[in-house]
This record gives structure tokens, C-alpha cells and sequence, in this order.
């Protein structure tokens, strides 16, 4: 299968809620990752970093935490359950990401101080800890950046291979040969239905980022309403995505995202 971001084959973020900087009770809970659905394999693997280009590169680390804390001892990552955190080596990325942490896992397949790269298990997903929807089980992988250990928590996105939105991602298909630079780099994003002004808004987009008829359409789907379909690059389905939260598409599930090359 494919591989999309932690998981190979498809990847969910099925409520908005597990969004990365998702904000809930007036303000007061802050998501500091993104929860991130296996559809088709519960292992959790290191990820590649994926540049606003859409390229990949490999990244290495070390573990450095492999464990579940005790809530009785007042340490704040009891909520993550079993999680494993892994620390990046130095000039890697152009961020300041050194630290990644892969939450309310099942079952760990590492230990502290091995030595991983991208593509190697970590886990498998669970839902240990403080976990939503307990009940039914709502098994996932929290993913989370940070530039220390103990700080907060940054947009993790570029690991996370897919955009900050609800939304299923990737396929199922088995992978093709090809270098990692080319696996997963075009998008096929739909937005509708629209009314005329959302509609112009999107066009104005389009239009920014130089799409063409090939890789840009608007079709009216009745009297008042429109939708777009537009096949872009990583970089250019972030530019989307921001305007989708910006306008709420995304909470009225009007934006819809998935890889096609």
C-alpha cells in the first residue's frame, strides 16, 4: 500500500476537533497535534518531512521515551497514554521541530534509545489514556511537534503528510516504484456546494496559484450554487485548506481532499 504520512494506505482525520489548534470551551482546551485514523494499517511508523513543495526526505531520530505514566504521579503525559517520543537529529528540517510524539498507542514497538528513520514501526494506534470516544473504542494516533520536550506543541503538518483538515487521504493501492519525492505529491481537492461570493473567492485562488483548465474546474450544480475541483500540489492544498477553515468549509464538510499521484 501507499504510504500517507504515519500510516500506509488511507489516513482520517474524521472529526474536526483532532484538527492542530482546534480550540473547544471558550478557548480554554487548546490540540496541541493532530489525531490521525490508520484505515488500513494500525502500525504507526516514523514519518517522512514533507516540504511545502510536496518533496520528501527521510529523517532519523532517537527514542527517547517509549512508556505509559501512571496519572498518580501528577506528570501530565498520563493522557498520552502509551506514546512514544522520538528526538530528530540536529539540521534535519527547516523548522524547529525536534521532537515528535505519537500518542494513545495500543502496543509500542520500540524502546528508548533505539535508533529509527522514516518508514520503521513505532506502535500500534490505541486509544490509552485520555483518549476520546472511549466508548465505542475511537482508536487513533495523537501526533505531535515540539521544539523541546516540554514545550508546546507546533503545526505538524509537514509529518504528518496530510492537511490540517477532516477528511480521508491517501489510497489503499499498492505503491509504485518511484523515487519518495514522487509518491504523494498531487492532490485532488473538491469544494462545494458554494454560493456565487464563496465561489469567486475559490476562482480568485485558482488564480493566484496559476492553475489552468487542466488542473482547475468551477461547475454551477443549480441555480444558486457551485463547486470547484482543483489538482494541486502539497503546497498549493495548504493554500486551500486556509482558505476552507477560514471560511468554515471545512466544519460544513464542504472541503474534501485525496491523493491522486
Amino acid at each position: 500500500m501507499t504510504r500517507t504520512g504515519i500510516f500506509k494506505g488511507r489516513v482520517q482525520i474524521p472529526y474536526a476537533y483532532g484538527r492542530y489548534g482546534w480550540t473547544r470551551g471558550g478557548g480554554k482546551t487548546w490540540h496541541g497535534g493532530i489525531d490521525l485514523v490508520g484505515l488500513d494499517d494500525p502500525t504507526i511508523c516514523m514519518p517522512y518531512y514533507t516540504a511545502a513543495d510536496g518533496a520528501q526526505k527521510a529523517i532519523r531520530g532517537t527514542v527517547t521515551r517509549a512508556r505509559k505514566v501512571d496519572r498518580s504521579t501528577g506528570d501530565p503525559t498520563w493522557e498520552w497514554g502509551w506514546y512514544v517520543c522520538v528526538q530528530l537529529d540536529a539540521a534535519q528540517t527547516p523548522d524547529a521541530v525536534n521532537f515528535l510524539y505519537f500518542c494513545h498507542c495500543e502496543r509500542l514497538l520500540v524502546q528508548a534509545g533505539q535508533r529509527v528513520q522514516s518508514g520503521d514501526a513505532l506502535a500500534i494506534m490505541g486509544n490509552s489514556g485520555n483518549a476520546a470516544l472511549n466508548d465505542p473504542p475511537y482508536k487513533h494516533c495523537h501526533l505531535e511537534a515540539r521544539a523541546t520536550a516540554t514545550g508546546t506543541g507546533l503545526d505538524p503538518t509537514a509529518y504528518a503528510g496530510v492537511p490540517n483538515a477532516a477528511g480521508t487521504y491517501g489510497s489503499a493501492e499498492e505503491e509504485q516504484p518511484g523515487s519518495v519525492s514522487e509518491l504523494r505529491s498531487i492532490q485532488l481537492v473538491t469544494v462545494g456546494p458554494l454560493s456565487a461570493g464563496e465561489a469567486a473567492r475559490v476562482a480568485a485562488l485558482a488564480g493566484s496559484l496559476r492553475l489552468g483548465a487542466d488542473r482547475y474546474s468551477m461547475l454551477q450544480v443549480d441555480a444558486a450554487h457551485f463547486a470547484a475541483a482543483m489538482t494541486v500540489s502539497n503546497g498549493d492544498a495548504m493554500r486551500v485548506v486556509q482558505l476552507a477553515e477560514k471560511e468554515g468549509w471545512d466544519k460544513r464538510k464542504l472541503y474534501h481532499s485525496r491523493f491522486v499521484g
